[in-house]
């Protein structure tokens, strides 16, 4: 696309996506770090933990976008859908405040990269999965998965990978409300989850079940 579009074109493309990003993950207790070009990362469990909740906040928020992606049009290509890659991994990492004159919060360790991996190895309008993300939701319950196979990663061998296709929002709802008040940061999210759910499931294309 960038090669068909001019830079204002580009800037302006990004800046109505990312817009309608952040509308999203604001109902989702997720962390956004960064977006770098035509990235977008977002974590969860930090700097609040969550316990296993963060893989269940990526996910439902990856199917979220997944849905919103669907609908959104890019105004000076409308014939066009973003061919949105989405990667997920669980894992320890390092954050902390970096620098003095332009501080960010940062993220550091092989969790880091295991997940730019995850994406930069997808399919366009899926969300890989990595084997850690995958246990976490089938502990949470509520996510239906079905097995990619391994993928050969530069710097990680030989991955599994699985794809995300679909969660129950009314599990999801539950499960929140239940735990809300053993993890402060999942309040807003449990309320947010409370107000707008409907009973069945979404899958990754963003259809209701």
């Amino acid at each position: 696309m960038s090669v068909q579009s001019t830079p204002i074109q580009i800037v302006q493309f990004l800046n109505d996506l990312y817009t309608c990003f952040d509308g999203i993950i604001s109902q989702y207790d997720v962390y956004k770090v960064e977006t770098v070009g035509d990235t977008y990362m977002v974590a969860s469990g930090l700097p609040l933990s969550n316990g296993f909740h963060h893989a269940g906040e990526i996910a439902s928020m990856s199917l979220a976008l997944l849905k919103a992606n669907d609908n959104f049009v890019i105004k000076h290509r409308p014939g066009e859908k973003v061919q949105l890659r989405i990667g997920m991994h669980s894992g320890p990492c390092v954050a902390g405040v970096i620098g003095i004159r332009m501080p960010r919060y940062c993220l550091f360790g092989d969790t880091v990269n295991t997940a730019s991996r995850m994406e930069s190895n997808g399919i366009p309008l899926k969300i890989n999965c990595s084997q850690s993300a995958k246990d976490l939701l089938d502990h949470l319950g509520g996510y239906k998965l079905t097995e990619r196979g391994y993928v050969e990663m530069k710097g990680k061998g030989r991955q599994m990978t699985y794809f995300v296709l679909s969660e129950d929002l009314d599990q999801r709802r539950i499960r929140l409300k239940k735990e809300h008040l053993k993890y402060p940061s999942l309040r807003r999210t449990a309320q947010a989850t409370d107000t707008t759910s409907s009973q069945g499931s979404f899958d990754s294309t963003g259809n209701q079940n």
